[in-house]
């Protein structure tokens, strides 16, 4: 399972090297391309909100940090890799502090990432549940109240609601607690008066084959490309051994990647707020990595981890010269 690589030595030169990119995103990043734009349905979504770049980084940094822990939790409590060792960790954490326009302020991106990351735990723990009308009621809370500040919470509902699928989890309760959790934060904002009808706005659409892409995001398109391809051949790579495997952890793995895909959808229509999925793509893309080197025994497996974490700090100097120049 390539458990030697996982050193304090190498756990420290990826944190390093991920705030690095942290800092260098933070002194780079130009103003907001899409600042104009609200991808709120009643509420101004976080693009808009009147944060100092200072609080903005620090918001987003300390999300960002506690969001790796959290990762390495949700692996040991449910056992989604074949190792209880940070691998997850130490891609997820990387892959997302690599793109400027995530690691360098606060966005739509990081909002998602401890929502996602408290909806995975609740699919996980339905795992066959008869009753799983609380952990229903809380996933369709969780969306309900993000897409008052963000559409990007939007496509979060098929997702769950095929994780639920996968997690045979869903049955006529379940999809009843599923409408309450929709409606209730709607309805409870509405009577006391915080939101009314007419600030109700249409989910703003941007499809990739109609809208194209800003200069300032084609680099990072194109990265987010190439890096969905690598990340869809792994999970049907990592995808044979387990199928041989335990059917939860096989169900897991599954939802995971029903996020990742759906993100990565989500972003081809919706292209003018691509940076909001990121967060979701870094947390599939890394379990792939992860399983990759816990699945497998690789030939040379040290050279392996180091070239793909080169090849992330490479991305975001790439990223970084586009925006200096």
């Amino acid at each position: 399972m390539n458990t030697r690589l996982i050193t304090p030595t190498a756990m420290l030169t990826v944190a390093i090297m991920s705030a690095i990119m942290c800092v260098a995103a933070c002194f780079i990043l130009k103003p907001d391309p899409a600042a104009s734009t609200d991808f709120g349905l009643v509420l101004p979504s976080p693009n808009l909100w009147d944060i100092s770049p200072l609080w903005s980084e620090i918001i987003n940094v300390a999300i960002i940090g506690l969001s790796v822990p959290a990762v390495f939790l949700i692996n040991k409590h449910f056992s989604l890799l074949k190792s209880s060792l940070p691998f997850w960790a130490l891609f997820y954490l990387p892959l997302i502090c690599c793109n400027i326009f995530v690691s360098g302020r606060f966005t739509a991106g990081i909002l998602l990432l401890p929502t996602v990351l408290a909806i995975l735990v609740a699919l996980f723990n339905s795992y066959r549940s008869r009753n799983a009308t609380r952990s229903i009621f809380f996933i369709a809370t969780c969306i309900s109240i993000g897409s008052t500040v963000q559409q990007a919470f939007l496509p979060l509902l098929p997702a769950s609601i095929i994780g639920t699928l996968i997690m045979k989890a869903l049955h006529g309760k379940e999809i009843m607690a599923l409408l309450l959790g929709l409606v209730a934060p709607y309805w409870v904002l509405t009577g006391f008066g915080i939101i009314t009808p007419s600030d109700f706005r249409m989910p703003v659409l941007s499809p990739l084959f109609t809208s194209g892409i800003s200069p300032e995001m084609v680099a990072t398109a194109t990265g987010t490309g190439v890096l969905f391809a690598i990340g869809l051949f792994l999970s049907l790579y990592n995808g044979i051994k387990l199928y041989a495997g335990n059917s939860r952890i096989r169900g897991c793995n599954n939802v995971v990647n029903v996020f990742g895909i759906t993100a990565t959808a989500a972003m081809i229509f919706d292209t003018a707020n691509l940076t909001a999925y990121l967060g979701i793509f870094a947390l599939w893309t890394g379990l792939q990595f992860a399983n990759l080197f816990t699945l497998w025994n690789l030939p040379r497996p040290t050279w392996v981890f180091w070239i793909i974490q080169g090849c992330i700090l490479a991305y975001a100097a790439i990223l970084s010269l586009t925006l200096i120049f």
